[in-house]
């Protein structure tokens, strides 16, 4: 019926949307680029560290942007994350005692790294690139040696986000680039 006022609607309008986020993360985060390339292992923990670093920049952008709307789901998308990495854990047969602890552990990672990558993202685009590959190293996100390819690859993500029109964010389809992306057409080089 028309005309009548759904309290419900935008909650499930903003679930849709982080949602809609959330996969192109995820699907970022675990395309096999970075992985077959030799810059990221490929196991358990570095995939989690890839899914905090690409969360660490959509949260950073979304933040960044005038609509409130935007700015309110962060949350969401944290929660989608965790979600995931519960589901993650139950499949690879961790039991239920020890769930908990592990999430949380998981967590005190995934946010000390999310900062760091959002603080590195926030500095002038010069800096962006030594800042991120600084984080890498201290989080052993990339193989040794190889984490200016990966911070290349996340600053540019970096810089097509702040390039997109918000209603790429509104839609959940932000601007994801494949591994290696080095340059974005009209955006400043690094």
């Amino acid at each position: 019926m028309a005309g009548i006022w759904n309290p419900f609607r935008n909650v499930n309008a903003q679930k849709q949307r982080a949602d809609a986020l959330y996969r192109g993360l995820m699907a970022a985060a675990l395309s096999p680029e970075a992985y077959v390339a030799g810059v990221v292992p490929d196991d358990m923990d570095h995939r989690v560290q890839m899914v905090g670093l690409h969360a660490a920049i959509l949260v950073w952008q979304l933040t960044q942007r005038p609509e409130s709307v935007l700015q309110r789901l962060p949350q969401l998308i944290h929660t989608r994350v965790f979600d995931g990495f519960d589901a993650s854990l139950r499949e690879t047969g961790v039991g239920d005692a020890s769930i908990a602890r592990k999430v949380r552990k998981l967590a005190e990672h995934y946010y000390g790294l999310g900062k760091a990558t959002a603080d590195s993202c926030s500095r002038p685009d010069a800096e962006r690139a030594a800042s991120l590959s600084n984080v890498l190293e201290r989080n052993r996100v990339a193989t040794t040696g190889r984490e200016a390819e990966l911070a290349q690859y996340l600053v540019a993500t970096a810089q097509a986000f702040e390039a997109a029109a918000s209603e790429a964010f509104l839609s959940g389809t932000p601007p994801w680039l494949s591994f290696p992306a080095t340059s974005i057409p009209g955006v400043a080089k690094v």
